[in-house]
């Protein structure tokens, strides 16, 4: 009987080390500019992220939402490239955040993407936008140090989106 009870204590203890979810707060404020463009919408994308290829599981929660700062960042780079009446609809925004700690340790890496519709003078250009973009978090980071690269993964994001915008906007300002 005691050897039971010690096999489902040791299996109890196993348990709850291998199930450790850790969430980060992680704040998007600095990237948010309100009024940056009002031509210019954001929508869709999950309110957690999980950190993949970390040994546990880390799941951030941005704030604001991912989408108000991307929102805030396209508009910020794109702001140069505005035309009267100009229209850009964005959803469907998506973003995973990866470890790989044998190819790149110390390092988290973003896919981002986004389908926006494009609008000007009576045209219109619907593309999807995505682009990966890696930052350093040096090797055996901290879980909040994933938080801390957040901010600089998405404004490089955007950046990486907002330059292959730049040529639909061209194309349908004309």
């Amino acid at each position: 009987m005691k050897r039971f009870l010690t096999i489902g204590a040791a299996a109890a203890l196993l348990a709850a080390c291998g199930g450790q979810n850790v969430h980060a707060p992680a704040p998007l404020g600095d990237l948010v500019q309100p009024g940056t463009a009002p031509w210019l919408t954001v929508t869709g994308g999950a309110d957690k992220l999980d950190v993949r290829g970390l040994d546990h599981k880390l799941t951030l929660e941005p704030s604001p939402e991912l989408a108000k700062a991307m929102q805030s960042q396209l508009g910020a780079q794109l702001s140069t490239n505005y035309v009267q009446d100009l229209v850009v609809t964005c959803d469907a925004l998506n973003a995973s955040l990866r470890v790989n700690e044998e190819k790149s340790p110390g390092n988290v890496s973003m896919d981002v993407g986004v389908h926006c519709a494009i609008w000007a003078h009576g045209f219109q250009v619907s593309h999807n936008y995505k682009t990966q973009v890696a930052t350093a978090v040096g090797s055996g980071a901290s879980d909040q140090a994933y938080a801390q690269a957040l901010p600089k993964l998405l404004a490089d994001g955007a950046s990486g989106i907002a330059e292959q915008m730049r040529g639909d906007i061209r194309k349908v300002a004309r």
